[in-house]
Order: structure tokens, then C-alpha cells, then sequence
């Protein structure tokens, strides 16, 4: 999100008309329009728009209430930017006839650049001190790909990534926006240049021409308007078509946002024909655009399939203000666009957004918080505020109005250069940095043999130093998954699509068990597959992304939607299973799922037994393995936070379940309906105590907060082939 258009912004350094202009604008704005000159580069209803759009999205990122849909204030950005960035490049080229690659370019640096690399130097030192350590990796990659611009790119690659699901957002997440618009400009001033040289070149002066009014030509105009509305055709089609089924890549890609910046930049071109609105017609029409914007804030919230077709009222409404303002009236949206406090925020909008998701992301732990109520909040965006107000003033503007770097593009361009070398070589150092040895000493290890997890996990409750030793280690934790997943047996979101060559155990078996289910079914899969391999058994793996096997609608959060690939997976599955006729299913998922349904309980527990009963028509024995128990917080993290007291990351039995009452009632329903139940708690959980420990003797029990990890899970096989015995005959599918 830029919220200042990065043109040199000191009269100093400025051409004398678009001096003229801005002082014009000062005393009546509606002047700007009948002076016949391109837009210029300060309207006070673009300012009060740019203090909306901020505004919006804090409020939606602090839980204001009723502000869920305030995400779309990037949006609004995105539309101002369009028009104002492309108003310059099209003065430009009326002027000189080309544009100056390096002159845009250097603008942009002396505009962006040196708030950005403040803000990203600070919340590395920030992330340095107060985050867990076992974050300042990914962290600091964030900050390298944020000061390259493409940190969108990683973000989508990120979110599209089941083993990420679970991380807490970075804490410059938020520069995805601004990597958006400059991969935009990357390419948009050399199109316009384009278009101008090939205009020159195909327009000669005739007796009465001059070169400048050459430069207005209107069949430049026409070109620059007819590649405007197909790039925003072929991106809004993208947004409408693809959002839906690529929820991830469509919020943050390029191609589904192009539309937004290619509005305002249409509006730009337009603005001459936009004068002859009238201006009754202008100011109802700045009020209606307003109002759309408004109403984007309230009737869009997280579940909106965004940006898609839900995205054309916030770009319409923006549009809408835009436009009326290129047309002289009174009366409009600008009076209260125009007050004093939405100037001056506005005017400081590109810093405070900047300034304002690190503080929400390391503020509450700066304050000691757990807990953090929107009061908290309120008072960490006060923070932001003043430390906003700050960088403006002893940033921002001493070097943005400094004369050798705004009249000389090469020195502009290498203040750039110097910032983002200097950001990149902090990202780079901070990423170099192991985590800090936890403890010398080393505990017993477990062997499955000699030493069992079972027979350490009474005393393992006070266990307070994490050992030297710890497998996987707290920096290979998120990392250590089960080897299905390189397989890639573990299907992702998006892929309806059964994987019917997740075949593992003894591949000369003539018996089969299946392991059935999300993540959560994935987890077991070491144990499973010793266990099959030692009775002789094939193993097949079914398994996907967040998707439960009770015959349920679900809610995906990563999708934002009714996950119907999950529905459409399930149906194959069991199809399938009917094809091989399997001799057990173990079925399990994570329980913490949002269901679509009146009574989400009781639809749940009614469709694990409509599950269990289909597996039981196509399997000769049929296993329920309950949810394992989970923490509740990020087990790697709260242990590089607490290296000499690990204790206090221990779980609770009492706490552990996502709904202990649905947990029960489903336990009994399914063992009513024929299913085996087996409940994996009393392998994890000291029962005695009511603790869930998180290291075991030199094990790390959990690789984030709910997912069991790989080691630990392959020595809990005899017990769990003691509970779903193998070498046992199983019935024939049908038998019950």
C-alpha cells in the first residue's frame, strides 16, 4: 500500500505549473479541474480517502467492532495510487513527449524507501529482542523479500503451504501491498513510454503543430486508455474466476490486482472528459462512492471470497470519489473528506500503516500481555501514532525535500540502492544467527528398547531444561514432518484429487490397512507404517489438508469458503476403498474444525457415525482413533522462550480438547455404531497428574501446538499395535 504518490513533493523542486497548481488547489480546489491541467498532485479529498483507508484497516486488524471488512482499504489504496501515479507519468509525457525511467524511479525512492527501511531495521531489532528465537529466521527472510518487493510472492507461497497453517503472521506481513504496486510500476512506465515514442514517431508536426501539442495527441490517449481497460478486463476476469479455487495466490498475486491500480490510472487518462460532468451529478456521485466504501467496512468480513467479485464495490466507491473530484462542485464528499484531522492523517498515512501491524504483532509482548483486550490495543496504536508522527518529521520529509537527492536521479537511485543493501545485509545477519544452545547437559535417550517413552513420561511433567540433545531440535521442529509428505501423499487443499499411490508397510502383504483422515491421521503415519511392515500388512495413506472424514460441511479457513474439495475428496476416497476392499481403517481428524450446520455438535457427531457406517460397508474392521490432545500454544517457541523452564509449556488433560462434551459423545456414537474406539491420550498424557509433557526425555513431544512429532510418534508403534493388532485375522469386509 503506498499512500502518498512518490512524485517529488517539495515546491522547491518542482516544475512552476505543478507549483501553481497546488497553490491553486490550496485556496479552491474545484480550480484544479477548470485550469484544463492534469490532476495535480495534492487533492484534499484523496488525502481524506488515504486517512479512510488507513483508518479502516486498523481498525480491522485491532477487532474494532464492526470492522471486519476494513482489509479493504488496501484496495482504496491501490485505486489512489493508479490515478495519481499515472496523472504524473501523463503530465510528463505532455510536457516532454517520454518519460524518465530514472526520474520515476528515483522519485519512488526519496517517497518510499526511507520510512520502509526504517520500519523494517526496526521491527528486526525488535523481533531480536522480544520474539521467540525460533522465529527470527523466518522473520528476517520476510524482511529481505519485504525490502525486494516480492515478499507477496512468499507470502502466497506461504499460505497455500498445510505446514504453515498454523504460524503467527509476521510481523511485515503487511508489506505485501507494497510489493504489489511496485511489481505494477515495474512495468506500467515503460508501457506508457512505449506508447509515447511510437506515438511520436507515427505523428509528424505539421504547419500549424508544435511538439508539444504533438504530445497531447489524442490517439495516444486512445492507446494508453484500450491497454488500460484489457489489462483490467484480463485481471478482473483472473480475480473473479480464480479467487474462488485460489484463495491464497488471488489475495496477494499481482495478476488478480492489477485491476484495481489499472482503475485509477483509467481515471487519470479520462480526467479531461470527466470536466464536462455536472456538478450536481459530481458531488452525488462522491457521496455514493463514499457510501460504497463505507458499506465495504460492514457487509465484508473474513469469510468474503476476496478480492473476486466482491472486490468491485471498495474499487468502485474509490472510483467513484476520484473521479467526482476531477470535476469543479461543492457540496460533495470533500467537505468531509476535508476536515483538518482526515488531512493530517492522511498526510501521515504511509507511515502509519507501516508502523501500525508491527506494533499489534511485538506490542503485546513489549507490555507483557497474554490476554490482549481491545483497550490494549487502543493504546499500541496511540504508540504507533506518535512513533509514525516521528518518522514523518525526522524522516520522511527532511530527505524526501533534501535538493541533491530530489534534482539529481543518481543519487536518489543510490540512497535506494544503500537503504535496501542495508536492510537485505540485517535480514541477512539475523538469519545467520543459531538458536542459543539451551543447555549442555543431555537427557536420557529413548530408544524404544532399553528406554520407552511410557516409562519416562510419569516424571517428565518437571522437566524445566531443555536438553542439548533435543530431537528434533526447536530450529528443525516446524520442518520434521512424516516422509508421506515429501511423497506428497498428503493432498493440499486445492486438489480434489485422490492420490492412489500412497502405498507403503510391506508392498508383498495381502492384507491392507488404511489410514484415513487429515494431518492428524498423517501424524501416526510412522508408527503405522512399522507396525505394518513388521505384521507383513500393506499400508495405504488418505489423507488431506485440514479435511475431517465425518460426513460434514465444512468452513476452510485458509480458503475462506465451504471447503468443498474436501467433500468431493471424501466421496472418492470411499469409492476407492470400495474398489480395494481394505481390511482395516484407522479414521481420525482434528477436532478443531467449523462446522457448517444449525447444532455444529450434533451435526458432528452424526457424521463420524454416517462415516463409520459407510467405512464398515466397504472394510473388514473399522478403527475411531480420537484426537490427540494439544497444547494450546506453539510448543518450539514457548520452549526457545524458556530454555531453563520448560515446565512451563506443559499441557493440561482438562484443557487439551478442542469440546471434551462433543469429544465423548462422539467416542460413544461411534462405538455404538460398530466402530473400534481407541483414545491415544493415556500415550501422550500423564493421567495422574491430568499433564501433557512436551519433552520426553531427549524427545520434543509436539512439533507446534497440536501435531505430534515424527520420532516421538514411531516409538509410541507398540503401543499403538498393541490397541490395533495387526497380526491378528481381520474380518472380511461385510462381515458385520
Amino acid at each position: 500500500m503506498t499512500s502518498k504518490d512518490p512524485a517529488v513533493p517539495n515546491p522547491a523542486g518542482q516544475d512552476h505549473e505543478t507549483v501553481q497548481i497546488q497553490r491553486i488547489a490550496q485556496r479552491d480546489p474545484a480550480a484544479v479541474s477548470r485550469s484544463g491541467a492534469r490532476p495535480g498532485h495534492w487533492r484534499p479529498d484523496i488525502e481524506g480517502l488515504r486517512a479512510l483507508a488507513v483508518g479502516v484497516v486498523i481498525a480491522a486488524h485491532i477487532g474494532f467492532p464492526y470492522t471486519a471488512g476494513g482489509f479493504i482499504g488496501v484496495d482504496v489504496f491501490f485505486v489512489i495510487s493508479g490515478f495519481l501515479i499515472t496523472s504524473l507519468l501523463l503530465r510528463e509525457i505532455d510536457k516532454t513527449g517520454t518519460v524518465s525511467i530514472a526520474g520515476f524511479y528515483a522519485r519512488r525512492a526519496v517517497r518510499l524507501l526511507p520510512a520502509a527501511a526504517t520500519v523494517l531495521l526496526a521491527t528486526l531489532l525488535a523481533a531480536w529482542i522480544w520474539l521467540p528465537r525460533t522465529r527470527l529466521g523466518e522473520t528476517a527472510v520476510d524482511a529481505a523479500t519485504a525490502a525486494l518487493n516480492v515478499i507477496n510472492i512468499r507470502l502466497a507461497q506461504e499460505g497455500t503451504d498445510y505446514l504453515n497453517a498454523e504460524t503467527v503472521p509476521s510481523p511485515l506481513q503487511h508489506f505485501w501491498s507494497l510489493a504489489v504496486e511496485e511489481q505494477f510500476y515495474l512495468a506500467w512506465p515503460l508501457i506508457l513510454l512505449a506508447i509515447a515514442v511510437l506515438g511520436a514517431k507515427l505523428s509528424k508536426p505539421g504547419k500549424f503543430t508544435t511538439a508539444r501539442h504533438r504530445h497531447r495527441g489524442p490517439g495516444r490517449t486512445i492507446a494508453i486508455a484500450v491497454f488500460l481497460v484489457i489489462a483490467a478486463g484480463v485481471s478482473f476476469w483472473m480475480s473473479a474466476n480464480w479467487t474462488q479455487s485460489d484463495p491464497v495466490w488471488s489475495y496477494f498475486g499481482i495478476h488478480t490486482r492489477a485491476w484495481e491500480l489499472a482503475v485509477g490510472a483509467l481515471i487519470a487518462v479520462g480526467a479531461g472528459l470527466l470536466r464536462s460532468v455536472p456538478r450536481w451529478a459530481a458531488a452525488l456521485g462522491s457521496w455514493t462512492g463514499l457510501a460504497a466504501i463505507t458499506a465495504s467496512v460492514f457487509v465484508l468480513d473474513e469469510r468474503t471470497v476476496f478480492p473476486g467479485t466482491a472486490a468491485l464495490l471498495p474499487v468502485a466507491g474509490t472510483a467513484l470519489v476520484i473521479a467526482a473530484g476531477c470535476v469543479p462542485h461543492r457540496f460533495g464528499a470533500q467537505t468531509l473528506l476535508g476536515i483538518r484531522p482526515a488531512q493530517f492523517v492522511g498526510k501521515i498515512s504511509y507511515g502509519l500503516y507501516l508502523w501500525h501491524w508491527p506494533f499489534i504483532m511485538i506490542g503485546p509482548t513489549v507490555m507483557g500481555l497474554e490476554d490482549v483486550r481491545l483497550r490494549h490495543y487502543l493504546v499500541l496504536m496511540a504508540g504507533a501514532l506518535l512513533v509514525t508522527v516521528a518518522t514523518f518529521y525526522l524522516v520522511e520529509n527532511p530527505i524526501r525535500t533534501r535538493k541533491p537527492l530530489v534534482q539529481v536521479p543518481s543519487r536518489a537511485l543510490a540512497m535506494g540502492g544503500g537503504l535496501i543493501a542495508t536492510a537485505l545485509a540485517a535480514s541477512l545477519f539475523m538469519y545467520a544467527q543459531p538458536l542459543p544452545n539451551q543447555s549442555s547437559d543431555e537427557a536420557v535417550e529413548i530408544t524404544g528398547n532399553e528406554t520407552t517413552v511410557w516409562e519416562l513420561l510419569g516424571e517428565s511433567s518437571d522437566t524445566d531444561i531443555v536438553p542439548a540433545n533435543l530431537t528434533p531440535s526447536l530450529d528443525d521442529a516446524v520442518a520434521d514432518v512424516p516422509a508421506l509428505y515429501e511423497d506428497g501423499c498428503q493432498v493440499d487443499r486445492n486438489d480434489p484429487e485422490v492420490n492412489e499411490d500412497c502405498w507403503y508397510g510391506d508392498p508383498d502383504g495381502d492384507k491392507t490397512i488404511v489410514i484415513y483422515g487429515d494431518s492428524h491421521a498423517g501424524q501416526w503415519f510412522p508408527a503405522f507404517n512399522q507396525s505394518a511392515t513388521a505384521s507383513g500388512w500393506r499400508l495405504l495413506t488418505m489423507t488431506k489438508a485440514n479435511c475431517t472424514v465425518a460426513d460434514i460441511q465444512e468452513h476452510d479457513p485458509i480458503l475462506e469458503r465451504e471447503y468443498t474439495e474436501c467433500e468431493d475428496w471424501k466421496e472418492d476416497v470411499l469409492d476407492y476403498l470400495a474398489e480395494i476392499k481394505p481390511d482395516v481403517v484407522v479414521a481420525t481428524a482434528y477436532d478443531r474444525k467449523d462446522v457448517i450446520a444449525d447444532d455444529p455438535d450434533q451435526a458432528w457427531t452424526d457424521g463420524w457415525v454416517e462415516t463409520v457406517d459407510r467405512l464398515q460397508e466397504v472394510a473388514g474392521e473399522v478403527y475411531y482413533l480420537a484426537d490427540n490432545p494439544e497444547i494450546g500454544l506453539n510448543v518450539p517457541g514457548c520452549l526457545a522462550e524458556n530454555p531453563q523452564n520448560a515446565s512451563v509449556c506443559i499441557g493440561h488433560v482438562d484443557d487439551s480438547n478442542v469440546d471434551p462434551e462433543r469429544r465423548e459423545a462422539t467416542m460413544a456414537a461411534v462405538a455404538e455404531a460398530g466402530a473400534n474406539v481407541v483414545d491415544p491420550t493415556p500415550w501422550v498424557c500423564d493421567l495422574e497428574r491430568r499433564t501433557c509433557p512436551v519433552i520426553v526425555g531427549n524427545l520434543l513431544v509436539y512439533r507446534d501446538s497440536n501435531h505430534l512429532a515424527p520420532r516421538f510418534v514411531s516409538l509410541l508403534t507398540p503401543r499403538i499395535a498393541a490397541m490395533i493388532p495387526l497380526a491378528a485375522e481381520a474380518a472380511a469386509p461385510g462381515s458385520r
